[in-house]
């Protein structure tokens, strides 16, 4: 059993995959609350709905798209040992969203890890090596001293605010390896 805020279909917004048609599975729970959090509707647990690992594929196939993102609150307060490998063997590609500091084997079944480290807390290293991409929410200057070496790093700016936009843009035009990722979702109106 997990528990689950939502599920929707819609387009990846941020990072790499942004453009992406997926199915969102918004997992109940988060270990680190941050203050720019933009689902804090997310963060209690028990406002989750129960729901076995079968309802959630029956959802999911109700869309049929071939990538599905777990994303939260933080997917991986939840155990997804049997739900991973579930969607895996119906044909799904499976990204995940996560805050990188817990670590479950599971994860290295994911076809995509989306790792988004937050101010005060370590990411897992067993985490850090199957990440395929790392997204740094930035609010001023003093979050780019967070950034790790990785070979694809995404600065994405606080709900588009202008000077974190600039940031971003001074940074990665610095940095030219580094990527700049809005969330186009936001821009365009859609979940």
């Amino acid at each position: 059993m997990v528990r689950v805020i939502e599920i929707f279909y819609s387009v990846q917004g941020e990072g790499h995959r942004t453009g992406q048609p997926m199915v969102f599975v918004r997992f109940a729970g988060c270990n680190l609350r941050c203050d720019f959090c933009d689902t804090k509707y997310a963060w209690k647990m028990e406002k989750g709905k129960r729901m076995s690992e079968e309802e959630v594929l029956e959802e999911v196939s109700k869309y049929g798209c071939d990538w599905v993102c777990l994303t939260g609150g933080e997917p991986t307060l939840q155990d997804l040992s049997r739900l991973i490998p579930m969607l895996r063997e119906e044909g799904y590609e499976v990204a995940i969203e996560t805050n990188g500091t817990i670590f479950q084997k599971s994860l290295r079944l994911a076809s995509w890890i989306t790792v988004s480290p937050k101010p005060g807390a370590e990411v897992h290293p067993l985490v850090m090596e199957i990440a395929d991409e790392l997204k740094y929410v930035i609010r001023s200057e003093e979050d780019l001293k967070r950034i790790r070496y990785h070979p694809l790093i995404y600065l994405q700016p606080v709900d588009n605010n202008p000077q974190a936009v600039q940031i971003c843009v001074n940074a990665v035009l610095k940095n030219p390896r580094w990527r700049l990722s809005v969330q186009v979702h936001k821009l365009i109106g859609i979940p």
